[in-house]
């Protein structure tokens, strides 16, 4: 699992919820807001299927389950985007240096609203960690150790090249899929993590293993002050901000890979049924980033 820009709408959203304006394209909302019902979490599929219910979708997604994920490992085994550099073939254009400013400042934002005396700066951890593009960029400007998480075997090994020797130094390696990741696998990593971050990954996780790796994961952060970061695409645009957008692989041109593009409400669902409470949420032009932690 790596990362990805969704190219799927082209203009940005008029219809944005009520908040408090930061820069161009990007506001701050409110963290807590009520958990939708299953019945609500409604949306269609390229190939023009719709969805009445999370039921309704969590059927269709087991039901193809295997056939999604080995498009996807074929997808990034195969270079993912194939960009010029290993950044383009990451996220599918010239944007990573912006989003990388972008990530760097939400985590600022974050950590100065919510200080915390006994918050340490020792280990993060980036999930679906791709080439370490978010590594490069955000983590290892505040955290000491990094540790990158990737389930292509592949871009696991590119990830010490793009990040050169001395960053590579400071960093651990682990070549695992979130989509099977185990309790036991994290144990394995040692040290409790102070942050984790997970960037266009989620989106390629069918909705049960979403949950299962999300609870998974924060049984590994620093008890009382871990943070997870997750930032995921989400629909604007000309598509209806009310519905999920679902992309299936193709056997006939178009689409070679399986992701899905979830709104507030679909990603809230399932931070809950993970365990997990929004602390801090942002809304950029194509994007909901947020700040998790471990409902008490």
């Amino acid at each position: 699992m790596t990362k990805k820009k969704n190219k799927k709408n082209t203009r940005p959203s008029s219809a944005a919820a009520p908040a408090i304006a930061i820069q161009s394209g990007e506001t701050i909302e409110s963290a807590s807001r009520p958990i939708v019902a299953a019945h609500t979490i409604k949306g269609v599929d390229d190939s023009g299927n719709f969805y009445n219910g999370h039921e309704e979708l969590a059927t269709a997604q087991l039901r193809h389950q295997d056939e999604f994920y080995k498009a996807n490992r074929l997808f990034w085994s195969s270079g993912g985007y194939n960009g010029k550099t290993d950044d383009e073939a990451m996220v599918g254009d010239g944007g990573a240096d912006a989003d990388g400013v972008d990530g760097l400042a939400f985590l600022d934002r974050y950590l100065s609203d919510n200080h915390d005396a006994k918050r340490k700066f020792d280990h993060a951890v980036d999930l679906g960690a791709g080439a370490g593009r978010v590594t490069k960029l955000i983590l290892l400007k505040r955290y000491s150790e990094v540790r990158l998480v990737e389930g292509d075997e592949g871009w696991s090994k590119r990830s010490r090249v793009y990040l050169g020797r001395k960053r590579a130094e400071r960093c651990s390696f682990s070549n695992q899929r979130l989509d099977n990741i185990t309790a036991e696998d994290v144990r394995n990593w040692g040290e409790p993590a102070d942050l984790m971050w997970v960037q266009w990954t989620l989106q390629y996780l069918i909705d049960v293993d979403f949950v299962d790796c999300l609870r998974i994961l924060s049984g590994g952060l620093r008890k009382g002050s871990g943070i997870l970061i997750v930032k995921e695409n989400r629909p604007y645009g000309v598509a209806r901000e009310d519905r999920f957008q679902m992309d299936v692989p193709s056997t006939v041109g178009g689409n070679e890979r399986y992701d899905l593009t979830r709104n507030d409400s679909h990603h809230r669902f399932l931070f809950h049924k993970a365990g997990l409470k929004v602390n801090f949420m942002e809304r950029g032009e194509e994007t909901n980033t947020y700040a998790l932690s471990v409902s008490v």
